[in-house]
């Protein structure tokens, strides 16, 4: 007997991808594996990437702002991507998601977006904050489809030359 799981289209597809992408904290065991993951085509991670600075940065920076959260993105047993996020002490600690990166080998595959829900959703439900910052170089067109996907608007400021986005979670 075969079984098949019918697909109802693109809401099927990300429920039945918010169900094998999780996130876990960053740790001794997974550092390195997360550390190699890239958006760099050539899959060479470098210190500064096309939107991104390095996993292994963010994970020495969040050592060094201990209210600063890190997490890989598993698809099953394989790290697919990075993200950061917490309250900023450099920005009066409003809460900021301050990385987020897909490797580039799992790009284009829905990942991004389940992820994406599944950080919300432990924001929501961990963390006492209203309001979400991010910041993004106007020319990623890509990261802002998904953000504003989510609700997030541009607040017409500027900071190190990203534009700043907000998402109230109070809506």
């Amino acid at each position: 007997m075969t079984t098949r799981k019918i697909n109802n289209g693109p809401n099927d597809i990300l429920n039945n991808l918010q169900m094998i992408v999780k996130l876990r904290e960053i740790t001794q065991s997974n550092f390195y594996e997360v550390c190699l993951l890239t958006t760099n085509l050539d899959g060479m991670p470098t210190f500064d990437e096309e939107y991104v600075c390095a996993n292994s940065v963010s994970i020495a920076e969040s050592k060094y702002y201990p209210n600063l959260y890190t997490r890989a993105i598993y698809l099953g047993d394989t790290a697919v991507g990075f993200m950061m996020f917490g309250p900023y002490e450099e920005d009066e600690n409003n809460f900021w998601l301050l990385r987020y990166m897909i490797d580039y080998r799992y790009r284009g595959k829905g990942f991004g977006k389940a992820a994406f829900e599944a950080f919300l959703i432990e924001v929501k439900s961990l963390y006492s904050t209203s309001t979400i910052y991010l910041g993004l170089y106007p020319e990623n067109e890509i990261a802002k489809a998904l953000y504003t996907s989510f609700g997030f608007v541009f607040t017409g400021r500027e900071k190190d030359e990203e534009h700043v986005y907000k998402l109230n979670l109070t809506k």
